[in-house]
């Protein structure tokens, strides 16, 4: 799970969409849903769980509102590290512009469909970045803003 954590954090350079809190879930059969739940409806704890997104959560399509809400409601059995860390990156998202948002979801199903090996290599390379220190980090990060772009075909 941590391994799938790392590689959604690379791709999205943030929490990609929260699926840190979403694995090893059991199977829920899906809910119709033809209207979206306000936010008036939803109990204290879930609404404490979700504060990051309350200000969008009128805007999210009710089977995103469905989503959260159950992984809101599986949020309690996942450890304190994990709870920790995918709050941390539910609030970094839900603070990025739809813009940001829309193009981390991109990376991330662009990752997902990446070979193993592919994954593997990406997910390597990312331990290795953040095993950096934060000058080597940011030198690296100036030679990478400033590399010419690749030719196109």
């Amino acid at each position: 799970m941590a391994e799938r954590l790392l590689a959604a954090l690379l791709v999205c350079c943030v929490l990609a969409p929260a699926p840190s809190f979403a694995q090893n879930a059991p199977a829920e059969p899906p809910r119709a849903a033809v209207a979206g739940v306000p936010w008036s409806a939803l109990t204290p704890r879930q609404q404490q769980l979700l504060a990051p997104v309350r200000d969008q959560w009128q805007s999210l399509a009710p089977m995103q509102q469905q989503r959260l809400r159950r992984k809101a409601e599986r949020w309690q059995t996942l450890p304190i590290e994990q709870q920790e860390r995918a709050s941390q990156r539910l609030a970094r998202f839900a603070a990025m512009t739809p813009e940001q948002r829309a193009l981390a979801r991109q990376r991330y199903q662009a990752f997902q469909q990446l070979p193993p090996d592919e994954k593997q290599r990406i997910r390597e390379a990312f331990r290795r970045y953040h095993a950096l220190s934060p000058e080597e980090r940011r030198i690296l990060r100036e030679r990478f803003d400033h590399r010419e772009p690749p030719p196109k075909p």
